[in-house]
């Protein structure tokens, strides 16, 4: 009898697998994030767009599916997701960011330079950009170095 309870408990653990105690929101906020930083775009914003259907009111997976529109190119839809996001969670430093550089994409300078003033106002260590900031980053050879360093070109763009 203990053998067929230890056998239907081995049994129940090896159907849920490795997502024990992970929720599926989270799970695919996590996938979307791996296949992000490996450049996966599509399977990116398909995880994006699953944990948005999960819970749309969380903010996470809109500025991760903002971040995988803007890695495209496709800074108008990327734009929509930073709103909502920002509706979702007005201190979110991060995505004033990400907005911001959508922004400077699209060359709406003023724009972009209140986002960046913004996230750096809501959280100044933000200037250490990671990996993903610097390839978004990518119009312009300066940005490397950071916000602050951007948000200085985009000053003097909009000064000219």
């Amino acid at each position: 009898m203990k053998i067929r309870y230890i056998f239907i408990i081995w049994a129940v653990i090896g159907v849920l697998g490795c997502g024990v105690g992970v929720p599926a929101y989270k799970d695919a906020v996590l996938d979307g994030v791996s296949a992000l930083n490996l450049n996966k775009l599509d399977k990116a914003l398909a995880a994006f767009n699953r944990a948005i259907e999960l819970d749309p009111s969380r903010a996470d997976g809109y500025l991760g599916r903002a971040d995988v529109l803007n890695a495209m190119k496709q800074y108008d839809k990327a734009l929509l997701d930073y709103h909502r996001t920002i509706e979702i969670n007005p201190g979110f430093a991060k995505a004033y960011v990400n907005r911001g550089i959508a922004y400077s994409h699209l060359e709406q300078f003023q724009k972009a330079i209140a986002d960046y003033e913004k996230a750096l106002a809501l959280d100044p260590k933000i200037d250490n950009p990671p990996g993903f900031i610097k390839r978004l980053f990518s119009n312009e050879p300066n940005t490397v170095k950071g916000i602050r360093k951007h948000l200085e070109y985009l000053k003097k763009q909009v000064a000219s």
